[in-house]
């Protein structure tokens, strides 16, 4: 498991609220597990420069989701690019 640098208030790491989201379709490679809590952690290192923490985050988004989602996203815009010969 990829542990990650920063904690929630339960002690679970970046890693670990990677690795507990849920979503439908292909289940979670390592890989993507890896790229988002690289991800989630870079998010969280900026938002701490503004006293934000996980914790904040946690009462108005679901940052973990949405970091693997977003690489989700960004890995199937890569695929149709390079279908339409990387334009």
């Amino acid at each position: 498991m990829i542990i990650g640098r920063h904690t929630d208030r339960r002690g679970r790491s970046s890693g670990e609220r990677i690795a507990a989201v849920h979503r439908h379709g292909d289940p979670i490679t390592a890989a993507e597990q890896a790229a988002a809590t690289h991800l989630l952690d870079a998010m969280l290192d900026a938002a701490a420069d503004h006293g934000v923490t996980l914790e904040t985050l946690d009462g108005v988004v679901d940052l973990p989701g949405a970091a693997l989602d977003a690489l989700r996203q960004q890995a199937l815009i890569n695929e149709l690019r390079r279908g339409r010969g990387g334009r």
